[in-house]
């Protein structure tokens, strides 16, 4: 998981631009008529979601004489097309997050924009800039229509959820085997609020983060074992342990990337660094 900065659009510009591309008469005078609601939404949704109280944001199925079908249209026809009018805000929202990795995994290649809150839900919040977040295929596939029934509920926002990241709580568990594997969960500081610790293990089974790390912590095995012998050969156990430690303080960086979960489990694991990292297959 990674933050990141707000965007720099507005809801009011984008809007703005959806209507000057709306050519159906009717409909630019409906959405000519919302624009104040929407407005509305737009800031009760940033204020909520700087209080991290994103689910007492109302679920609707239109907005004044707006149907659901509709408010969704905007972002198909307008912001997400390729040639639609807003898509120039799409792009850069989806190019905001660095060297074009997933903010909700840190591992993914960023393919989509996803609606934090999703806009089958919240249809009203469709276009707002600072509900769409650059995803991975997985990510965006794994946490589809899922949105927050209670504060527990609410997934990591990487504008907004800065306070997330601020303690690692992604933990890797070695299972000795044989074969030896890495598995994954949530493990939060126990001072955290019973909230914040809901919300994070939420995010981590939205967005399918068990599969990820898993996929890739045990994939990196055999490497891992490979340089481990070499580390064993010039200078024995203490030369194992040392390295472990070494990749454990260089990921320390991200406390949220499988990497430094899976360095901080082996560093810590005295029959892995004694010599059960030779069972590896």
């Amino acid at each position: 998981m990674r933050n990141l900065p707000l965007p720099t659009d507005t809801q009011a510009s984008v809007f703005a631009l959806c209507l000057s591309a709306t050519t159906d008469p009717s409909l630019h005078v409906r959405l000519t008529a919302i624009a104040p609601s929407l407005a509305a939404v737009g800031a009760t949704y940033q204020a909520n979601a700087t209080a991290a109280s994103l689910h007492l944001i109302p679920r609707v199925t239109s907005v004044g004489s707006v149907t659901k079908p509709e408010l969704k249209d905007l972002y198909k026809e307008h912001l997400s097309a390729t040639n639609g009018a807003a898509r120039a805000v799409y792009d850069r929202i989806r190019n905001a997050a660095p060297n074009n990795r997933c903010p909700l995994c840190g591992v993914g290649n960023v393919a989509h924009c996803d609606h934090h809150l999703p806009q089958s839900r919240y249809p009203d919040l469709a276009i707002l800039p600072i509900n769409l977040v650059p995803a991975c295929h997985f990510c965006n596939d794994k946490k589809r229509a899922k949105y927050p029934a209670n504060a527990g509920l609410q997934t990591f926002h990487p504008y907004f959820d800065h306070h997330l990241l601020r303690d690692a709580w992604v933990r890797a568990i070695l299972n000795p085997g044989p074969p030896p594997v890495l598995v994954f969960d949530t493990a939060p500081p126990s001072t955290w609020p019973a909230i914040d610790r809901d919300r994070v293990q939420r995010h981590f089974d939205a967005c399918g983060l068990a599969i990820t790390f898993t996929t890739n912590a045990n994939d990196e095995l055999p490497i891992i074992r490979d340089r481990l012998i070499l580390q064993a050969s010039r200078g024995g156990t203490a030369a194992v342990q040392q390295f472990l430690n070494d990749e454990r303080n260089v990921h320390a960086s991200r406390l949220h990337s499988w990497q430094y979960a899976t360095y901080r489990a082996l560093a810590s694991d005295a029959w892995f660094v004694n010599g059960g990292y030779l069972t590896i297959p």
